[in-house]
């Protein structure tokens, strides 16, 4: 071992708690006690913190300084904590960066890794330091639909805490009273002041070590086959039994496999737990709209759309089920609903096509249809489809070409095409075979 203060044993045994071995966990005590300048005494900023740290407290406990002393002594040790991780490792958005094996050997970091870097060093240097499982960080509906993220809190000497979450930000909070700034429903900590003044994630659960080691494992289930991420996610559980994204994409590993029912299971296990994950919901509704469970698939796309401000995907698969179900108003409003939160979505252009085809409305879906190939050239249904809605409208030339680039795109449309052809327009077919 090498020769330093206390923090660095704590390191290896931090690490090497979260499962990983004394290579991983000797390489970032290692890493981090590289990290001293002129400001630290030559000293490895660790040792250096540490000691200050420990000094003020015992200054304060023998009523030398006032606790206010002590509180601006922890604030400067903790940012300054969190402004060397953030330099020292990069932010990367690669999925592989959630683990520490490949933190420590690039030296690059996201949210999860950092949140982990953070809870690994803040123990170290003998703080109380609590992880975070984020569910909407400090600008409400930015955090991408299904995506986890981590942050911590630091409980201070006067029962205050900082958030750090280096993964957004980053933030490096002023001190708050949890219980004054958030109220807690079910296991999730809600911010009261809608304004935010603080700039703090906005609604999360408070975590423990076991629940980190558990977010690898979810990590690693997502990048896996569905058979091995369900072992994935089922270990996460054996750590964290109150997870609701393991239970969540455990119900999509399912769902991948054609288990339908039991991916509902999972699902509705998630949202007991968690009844705000847009995601679940809309993945829930899709398995419903599988099973021709139509009215309660617009139920969860529903939840879906009220638990998220800019889900183009739920108001399309909303559409789609109301088509199903011939409520093509219903369809065209949710079509244009997708549209206007996503002017490159194609899908929802070529159905709100098709629903407009439907009711006999050629033009408008010409126009749709036109827009599609705009966005994806070589989409074959739309050229045919466009064909049909110009044959509605006895622009009978100009179906013939779209016809054309559609067997060019798809041969398999072709004997289609020609039957079409033969049956409405032979003068037509003729003219194009010569």
């Amino acid at each position: 071992m090498m020769e330093h203060g206390k923090p660095a044993a704590r390191i290896v045994e931090r690490v090497k708690d979260l499962s990983y071995s004394s290579d991983v966990a000797g390489e970032l005590a290692r890493i981090v006690y590289g990290w001293k300048d002129e400001t630290s005494q030559k000293k490895p900023f660790m040792d250096f913190w540490y000691d200050v740290l420990q000094t003020t407290r015992k200054r304060y406990s023998l009523e030398q300084i006032p606790l206010e002393n002590l509180i601006m002594v922890e604030q400067t040790i903790i940012r300054n904590l969190g402004i060397v991780i953030r330099q020292e490792f990069e932010s990367s958005d690669e999925e592989k960066f959630f683990d520490l094996v490949e933190v420590v050997k690039y030296r690059k970091a996201q949210c999860l890794s950092y949140a982990m870097l953070v809870y690994i060093l803040g123990a170290s240097l003998d703080f109380s330091v609590l992880p975070l499982g984020v569910t909407e960080i400090v600008l409400p509906g930015e955090l991408p639909i299904g995506a986890g993220h981590n942050a911590c809190l630091f409980k201070l000497a006067n029962d205050c805490m900082m958030m750090v979450d280096l993964g957004v930000g980053p933030i490096m909070s002023e001190p708050f009273n949890l219980e004054e700034t958030y109220s807690k429903t079910g296991r999730y900590w809600e911010l009261k002041d809608n304004e935010n003044p603080l700039l703090l994630d906005r609604r999360f659960t408070i975590e423990d070590k076991n629940w980190l080691l558990a977010c690898v494992y979810v990590n690693m289930g997502k990048i896996s086959k569905p058979e091995e991420a369900i072992e994935y996610y089922d270990r996460a559980l054996e750590l964290s039994l109150e997870y609701a994204d393991a239970y969540s994409n455990k119900g999509f590993a399912c769902e991948e496999l054609g288990r339908l029912d039991e991916a509902i299971s999972y699902y509705n296990k998630s949202l007991e737990i968690n009844p705000k994950d847009a995601r679940t919901y809309y993945n829930r509704g899709y398995v419903r709209g599988k099973l021709g469970e139509y009215n309660m698939a617009i139920l969860d796309y529903d939840m879906a759309i009220a638990n998220h401000n800019n889900f183009p995907e739920a108001h399309f698969n909303r559409g789609c089920v109301y088509s199903q179900l011939g409520g093509h108003e219903d369809a065209i409003f949710n079509y244009n609903r997708a549209i206007e939160l996503n002017p490159e979505y194609a899908r929802a252009y070529f159905h709100r096509g098709m629903t407009f085809t439907s009711l006999n409305l050629p033009v408008e879906a010409i126009l749709d249809f036109t827009r599609v190939i705009e966005i994806i050239p070589d989409f074959a249904e739309a050229y045919y489809n466009r064909g049909l809605a110009y044959i509605k409208s006895d622009d009978t030339l100009k179906a013939v070409e779209d016809f054309s680039m559609a067997k060019t795109l798809a041969p398999e449309l072709e004997e289609i095409i020609e039957k079409l052809l033969v049956t409405t327009q032979p003068q037509i077919h003729t003219d194009e075979r010569r």
